[in-house]
């Protein structure tokens, strides 16, 4: 057994032995994804520089979502550069736990984006899922902080007393009800603005700028059903890894190399997808916002 897996009572494939199992996938999928992540935080900064006037003035939610995004692509990046998945054996008890801290650091931003993406959503098209405390920005970042305390918490917590691992798998399960929660939101959403949209169409068919208009808000559904079926895919995985054999509670310690290696990038590349619908989601958001605005005003309270 490795030096990292006895640091950690998360279970880990053999390092020397899956490197070379997985032979040149193994730097294809680190750097595919360093790369993937560096992306993200190139975007998020020249988002938040070009409307950063906007950000301050009207306090705008973009600036948060964004904010998430980079902490979410740098954070991973480090992660993967620095020491991927812990596989260094050279790295000390506490460069493992800074490298673990920061995975679930991401994990959380990324949630957060998530939900803040959703608020655009539903502010943007005035649509209610949720009683006003629950449905605003101040909950969303009470949601976060508290995220990402347990994280920190919990982690440093299991380094020093891994009797304590459960705590592990409370943070694995409530990453995942809470990002099935925002999925469940994504999906009610695009089905209120499809249905508010059939309502519509009778009048749209007679004026061709509003039919024009109802194409975009038809995208803009279209994607809340993709970033829906994101999240569950992603979350739905996040309790696999957390109940199987890559849980905590595999007592072997050790995980076979593939099923392992097919795990975290589904993972990674779930992240990836989420970014990128959050991007498009909120970009399409604009756009409907002034559609709803003239196309829905009499039933989008419904």
């Amino acid at each position: 057994m490795s030096k990292e897996e006895k640091l950690w009572p998360e279970p880990a494939p053999n390092w020397p032995e899956a490197k070379n199992v997985w032979k040149w996938g193994w730097p294809f999928h680190v750097y595919l994804f360093t790369t993937l992540n560096f992306l993200v935080v190139l975007r998020s900064l020249y988002v938040m520089i070009e409307q950063r006037k906007s950000h301050v003035l009207t306090k705008d939610h973009r600036f948060f979502m964004n904010l998430f995004l980079l902490v979410f692509g740098t954070t991973r990046a480090v992660f993967l550069l620095s020491n991927p998945y812990g596989s260094d054996p050279d790295a000390t008890k506490s460069e493992l736990v800074i490298c673990i801290v920061t995975f679930g650091i991401g994990t959380a931003c990324i949630t957060s984006a998530f939900s803040f993406v959703l608020l655009i959503v539903l502010e943007s098209t005035r649509l209610s899922l949720a009683p006003s405390k629950f449905q605003n920005r101040g909950f969303l970042l009470g949601v976060c902080i508290i995220n990402i305390l347990y994280v920190i918490i919990s982690d440093v917590i299991v380094a020093h007393f891994p009797v304590a691992k459960a705590m592990i798998l409370v943070c694995q399960v409530l990453f995942a009800i809470w990002g099935f929660l925002i999925a469940l939101g994504f999906a009610l959403a695009g089905a209120r603005l499809w249905r508010n949209l059939k309502a519509s169409r009778q009048t749209a068919q007679f004026d061709p700028e509003l039919a024009a208009e109802s194409k975009k808000i038809t995208r803009l559904v279209f994607l809340l059903y993709a970033a829906s079926f994101c999240g569950v895919a992603m979350f739905s995985t996040i309790v696999y890894q957390a109940f199987g054999d890559t849980g905590v509670y595999n007592e072997s310690g050790l995980v076979s190399n593939w099923p392992w290696i097919a795990v975290q990038t589904l993972l990674r590349t779930s992240e990836s997808l989420m970014c990128l619908l959050v991007f498009l989601v909120a970009l399409r958001t604009r756009i409907a916002k002034r559609t709803q605005n003239n196309q829905v005003d009499s039933y989008s309270k419904s």
